[in-house]
């Protein structure tokens, strides 16, 4: 069997209707409601019990060290202990209507209790001192709902009022920039002295080779290879004197390494040739 839509709408609104009659018939009945403001430590401070329709008969002032502690006990019409979907404490300032809804916990069958803690105060109302008035807020899909007037408290301000914060516009001071101061060089002398004693060396060989007299008649029979041998050992001397300028070590430690195979195979070369020349 198939149905249209119009019957399936009929059907939707028929069950729809059915369940809000049910939730409006059903009440939910608000006993024991007691108001309690203690110390930390236990003691009370204030304590009353509060009937319907009546409502606190004094203001108890609240602050931060003397939390405030709201319980009740919620049944159905038969009497019997209900378990709420909502139970909320609803706290609504009295000049700025801004309103603080708390849960209140279930502690036993029908039994709830609602405390403000430390942090509820510093988040709630330490900046926002004053009177407040007090409801309950409580529902069950089963029984419906219900809102019961409790009172009126007085919530105290923190003890540290929140910092005031100036905005000043307008042209800032001047910030005068320090350099650093320039690094202290060695004297001219030392480095020109310093300078000669490493190129003393490089003289000493030039000097020592035009006593002993230059022959370069065997590079001849390998010229390739002495030539690419004599320009590896000219890339040290260059690597040498980068170094020295102001190349960084580990750098230098890498060409090192790129060019010590090409050097070793071209020197063996050209002097394998050499002294096969001479047998």
């Amino acid at each position: 069997m198939r149905f249209s839509s119009q019957a399936r709408m009929l059907v939707v609104f028929g069950v729809l209707g059915s369940a809000l009659s049910s939730i409006v018939s059903g009440a939910v009945v608000v006993t024991n409601v007691k108001v309690r403001v203690m110390e930390r430590t236990g003691d009370k401070i204030f304590e009353q019990r509060v009937e319907q329709p009546n409502t606190l008969d004094s203001v108890p002032k609240v602050k931060a060290n003397t939390p405030l502690v709201v319980t009740f006990d919620a049944q159905d019409q038969d009497g019997k202990a209900l378990r709420l979907d909502q139970a909320m404490v609803s706290l609504q300032h009295s000049e700025t209507r801004a309103e603080v809804a708390l849960a209140a916990n279930r502690v036993a069958d029908g039994s709830y209790k609602m405390d403000i803690t430390r942090k509820d105060f510093r988040r709630h109302f330490a900046a926002a001192p004053g009177k407040y008035h007090v409801a309950l807020e409580l529902g069950a899909f089963s029984s419906g709902g219900a809102e019961y007037e409790v009172g009126n408290i007085e919530m105290a301000g923190g003890s540290k009022a929140p910092p005031l914060v100036s905005v000043a516009y307008g042209p800032k001071p001047e910030i005068h920039h320090r350099f650093a101061d320039a690094q202290q060089m060695p004297n001219v002398v030392v480095s020109l002295v310093f300078a000669v004693l490493t190129a003393a060396p490089l003289a000493v060989l030039l000097q020592t080779w035009a006593g002993l007299g230059v022959n370069i008649n065997g590079l001849r029979r390998e010229m390739v290879g002495s030539v690419v041998f004599m320009g590896l050992i000219a890339a040290y001397m260059g690597l040498a004197i980068a170094y020295w300028v102001g190349l960084k070590l580990f750098p230098t430690l890498a060409y090192v390494l790129a060019l010590a195979p090409p050097t070793y195979l071209a020197g063996q070369r050209a002097l394998s040739k050499r002294i096969e020349s001479k047998t």
